[in-house]
């Protein structure tokens, strides 16, 4: 059987991958909350890497369309 890895950061990249997204868009994290309708609260926790937070495939999805990005791109963890 394969031993596979499993990035125990995901969390953190995904929240940091839709902060970069959104300001590429210019879009505060209430525009996003609005357009998402999911809470501004929420999503500052998110942002702020809070790794007790999870997120559902649905609400990346919405995301995803609003910033106009593949939910793939959310998951790339590229050190800069």
């Amino acid at each position: 059987m394969p031993n596979y890895h499993f990035d125990n950061e995901i969390y953190k990249t995904v929240a940091k991958n839709i902060k970069k997204y959104r300001l590429l868009n210019h879009l505060s994290i209430q525009n996003l909350a609005d357009l998402t309708s999911i809470s501004e609260t929420y999503l500052k926790e998110l942002e702020s890497l809070n790794d007790h937070l999870k997120i559902s495939i649905y609400d990346l999805y919405k995301i995803s369309v609003i910033l106009n990005v593949s939910i793939n791109k959310f998951f790339e963890n590229k050190k800069e």
